[in-house]
């Protein structure tokens, strides 16, 4: 990791060092046989590999600073969304308002995210291609937390597909290490937005927190070259029919719940102009968050 910018960065910010800082506990251990070098210690990612054929994941897992190492054979890409019930709500009751949430109804898709945010910690989640896997980093308590196929809920809510990873123990005294820069997700008078920290190179590992009051996700679209949020505002906003100016499959961090915070690492993402976008409806209007602004044109080297 290339700390030292950030380090200086964060001597400047005392609140991205606080958002850093909120990734301190523990390294996971033992889930699977994938060791990384990550922040001074050895970790061992949870390894998920999930396409047509399913999600394959082991039944149990380390508490603490979990991290999920993401991959697909899928040529289309796939997207894995993890999750946890409050106490008292089953699953099948936030897959329900999940899917109202995905509803094309505007008023069906803010009451099922409404919903979603108050029953359960949305824990992040990772889009991935077979050429650009994903590590994505948060922590997480002890108990079951539920993988879910997103891509097959996005064309089948009827039939979800879903699968239980147990987290057992605590966390360690470990702590993770700094990220190359921040993206922080808010609120602003003018609607839901990213605030951008630092984010110049691909092979940049970026932390994410939601500091606003809904859900957020933060995908990572490549674009053609010399693309502007004007031009993806007027897409997405309604005054075009044309096509966006998208060149290939969405990566990127699946949505996280208000208040939370992910390490994201992706592997082997090429450079090139990509759009942080936001495809989670409002809980108000139902429309996606990029049609209310949220989307910000970066240029990774």
């Amino acid at each position: 990791m290339h700390t030292a910018p950030l380090r200086h960065r964060t001597r400047a910010a005392a609140a991205a060092l606080a958002l850093a800082t909120a990734l301190a506990g523990a390294t996971t251990a033992g889930a699977t046989a994938r060791g990384e070098e990550y922040g001074g210690h050895d970790r061992r990612a949870v390894e998920v590999n999930i396409g047509p054929s399913g999600i394959h994941a082991p039944d149990t897992a380390e508490a603490g600073l979990v991290a999920f190492h993401v991959s697909t054979d899928d040529p289309k890409g796939h997207f894995l969304q993890v999750f946890r019930p409050h106490r008292g709500v089953t699953v099948r009751k936030v897959l329900a308002d999940l899917g109202k949430a995905v509803s094309r109804k505007p008023a069906a898709a803010a009451q099922g995210i409404s919903a979603v945010r108050d029953e359960a910690d949305v824990l992040g989640g990772a889009q991935v291609t077979p050429a650009v896997s994903e590590t994505f980093t948060t922590p997480i308590g002890a108990g079951p937390v539920v993988l879910l196929d997103f891509t097959a809920f996005l064309a089948d809510p009827a039939h979800p597909v879903t699968r239980t990873l147990n987290l057992r123990g605590g966390p360690s005294k470990d702590l993770a290490d700094f990220p190359d820069s921040i993206v922080i997700t808010r609120e602003t008078s003018g609607g839901p937005r990213f605030d951008v920290n630092g984010l110049h190179r691909a092979k940049e590992n970026i932390l994410v927190h939601n500091a606003s009051d809904e859900i957020h996700e933060m995908g990572l679209q490549p674009v053609k070259p010399g693309t502007t949020d004007a031009q993806i505002q007027k897409f997405f906003g309604g005054n075009s029919t044309g096509q966006p100016p998208f060149t290939g499959p969405s990566l990127g961090l699946g949505a996280i719940s208000p208040g939370r915070t992910a390490l994201l690492e992706t592997h082997h993402l090429p450079p090139g102009t990509y759009a942080l976008l936001c495809f989670v409806p409002d809980d108000k209007t139902g429309r996606p968050h990029v049609a209310e602004g949220m989307h910000k044109v970066v240029v990774l080297t």
